[in-house]
């Protein structure tokens, strides 16, 4: 690569401008102040590393956890004595973008030999807005572990064109780095593959790259058995291991809570107009506007945003027109929209109100219908699939377009997507950021109470879907077990318990996520067991239930274990 290009990966970093630009402005945690932040964080500091027995969290119902993140909590454990817990959180969002920006751009100069073109891609995928505000803002930060499969891919397109077996090993570890990462990505990019099969099946296998031999098929076979072979030598241990976490009697992400919630006929969760908005809208790859963010509230707030922007659709389409050859760019098209329909679920739905009345959805059936294609909860996560397929196409636009009219052209895209990102899509710019602040009465306790757990009320958000997930961040000052639960619903021990249960039916009577007290006679008998299970404190906020009238009414419910040791805002009662 020639000396002036060899700036070019300093100046693709100059993107993480976009992110970061709060970080330089104002500070805080790079998350929405509702997001899953405070999990996340203390998941970091109190799930051993792969997975293992947590007590810290569900108390009494301790047991095994599986860790979602292992890469993040190296990356923050190394650098937390250096940054602190906020700047080495920061750090590892920003660096998960940047190893995306350098992996994609190396993809897309090794699809186009163009590196200048290969930024566009590189800064469409990397920022992306279904990572920006899924991942970034709703704190979701092992989606952003996007890197490994941009490097597994591009290792594919090296291994196609024989450049050696080596390449194919290398695409199946880093398949496995990206399963490690985050396993649920694995679903979401593997997702690729049936429409490449399906167009290289209909196109006599041209189009990957026009410029090589289609491989025989017993070198096909030898290929994707590295990659296999390879992939399963990586992350073949750390899947045993958390499927035996999972299915572990004190499993507290057991494998029969997740099948709990997972889709079956006839996928109530996947219907257009559920609250909880688990599929795109085919409306929603073009939407434009910062009104046309999707807000979603369960357990915690997240955002969704999945057009890839209007300049990028058009670069790609450019490259079909212009492209001296057009399989490549179709190709990447074809698996753009294959990604696209399966993200919208069973009822490929055009807008909330316009959509099939059957689950007819080929692309969707396909991927639901293939082994482990059950597991991806959320088909929304595919629209990440097509988005790496469209700045690929992109990629080729910009390539065709610079050949054509000049070096120029590839920075002037990339300004505009950029542009349009910032003032145009429905991504809310600057990302929101958050300050968590722990109230002095949480570094108290122990001068407060016996050693013991602690409730903190309210749980719910004024009477919402949400969870105070705050509590875990809390829960890494003062210590002592909680009874909230990382899985998102209402922890076992406050249901069942009827007293606890009573308290939370003050809160949130109604709705999926309600607490009843189902039998009164036992209100008085579990007061008094709370203090046999464990718990030495409860710990009532004011300021967070919907009116002054229910707070007032929690306080007095509590009020039957005694009077409160601190009596202001935050009250503090002990468990005798």
């Amino acid at each position: 690569m020639p000396s002036r290009e060899r700036l070019l990966p300093l100046l693709l970093l100059a993107a993480l401008l976009v992110p970061a630009w709060p970080l330089l402005t104002g500070g805080g945690w790079l998350a929405d102040p509702l997001s899953e932040l405070p999990v996340r964080v203390w998941g970091y500091e109190r799930v051993p590393l792969l997975g293992g027995v947590v007590d810290a969290a569900a108390f009494p119902n301790v047991g095994l956890l599986n860790d979602p993140d292992p890469l993040g909590a190296l990356f923050t454990g190394a650098l937390r004595p250096l940054l602190g817990r906020m700047g080495a959180f920061n750090a590892y969002v920003l660096a998960q973008i940047a190893a995306t920006l350098l992996a994609t751009w190396a993809l897309g100069r090794e699809l186009t030999g163009d590196p200048r073109a290969a930024l566009l891609g590189a800064v469409a995928f990397a920022l992306t807005p279904l990572s920006l505000v899924y991942g970034v803002s709703g704190a979701v930060v092992d989606l952003l572990a996007l890197w490994p499969w941009a490097l597994a891919v591009r290792s594919v397109l090296r291994a196609w064109r024989g450049v050696g077996w080596r390449d194919a090993a290398l695409a199946g570890v880093w398949a496995g780095v990206g399963f490690i990462a985050s396993p649920y990505l694995v679903l979401v990019f593997a997702a690729l593959a049936v429409p490449a099969v399906l167009w290289g099946f209909f196109t006599n296998g041209q189009g990957l790259l026009a410029d090589t031999p289609v491989p025989s098929l017993r070198r096909l076979a030898m290929m994707l058995g590295i990659v296999a072979a390879a992939g399963a030598l990586v992350a073949g241990p750390y899947a045993l291991h958390m499927a035996n976490v999972m299915a572990a009697p004190t499993s507290q992400m057991s494998s029969s809570a997740v099948e709990s919630t997972r889709h079956a006929w006839p996928f109530p969760l996947l219907y257009p107009d559920h609250t909880h908005r688990y599929v795109a809208f085919l409306a929603d790859y073009v939407a434009v506007g910062k009104g046309a963010l999707i807000e979603r509230v369960a357990a915690s707030r997240f955002y969704r945003a999945f057009s890839p922007g209007l300049v990028l659709i058009a670069l790609a389409v450019a490259g079909l027109v212009l492209a001296p050859r057009k399989g490549p760019v179709g190709l990447w098209l074809f698996c753009a929209g294959f990604a696209i329909l399966a993200s919208t679920g069973p009822w490929m739905p055009i807008t909330m109100h316009l959509s099939f009345a059957a689950g007819v959805n080929p692309a969707w059936w396909m991927l639901y219908t293939l082994p482990g294609g059950d597991l991806l909860l959320e088909p929304f996560r595919y629209g990440l699939a097509a988005a790496l397929a469209l700045a690929m196409a992109g990629t080729l636009g910009v390539a065709a377009l610079a050949r054509r009219y000049g070096a120029w052209v590839p920075f002037a895209a990339v300004g505009a997507w950029v542009a349009e990102l910032v003032l145009v899509s429905p991504v809310p710019m600057p990302l929101p950021t958050v300050r968590l602040d722990v109230p002095a009465v949480y570094a108290e306790l122990d001068t407060l109470l016996p050693p013991g757990a602690i409730i903190e009320l309210p749980y719910f958000d004024r009477g919402t879907d949400r969870f105070f997930r705050v509590h875990f961040f809390h829960q890494l000052v003062h210590g002592r077990p909680i009874a909230d639960e990382v899985l998102g619903f209402p922890a076992r021990y406050l249901t069942e318990n009827q007293f606890t249960a009573a308290l939370l039916a003050v809160e949130k009577p109604e709705g999926a996520l309600g607490v009843k007290v189902t039998d009164p006679g036992r209100i008085a008998a579990d007061r008094a067991r709370l203090a046999t299970d464990g718990f030495a404190g409860l710990v009532v906020d004011s300021s967070g239930y919907a009116d002054a009238a229910l707070a007032k009414r929690a306080r007095d419910l509590a009020e039957q274990l005694g009077q409160p040791v601190v009596d202001d805002a935050r009250a503090v009662w002990v468990i005798r």
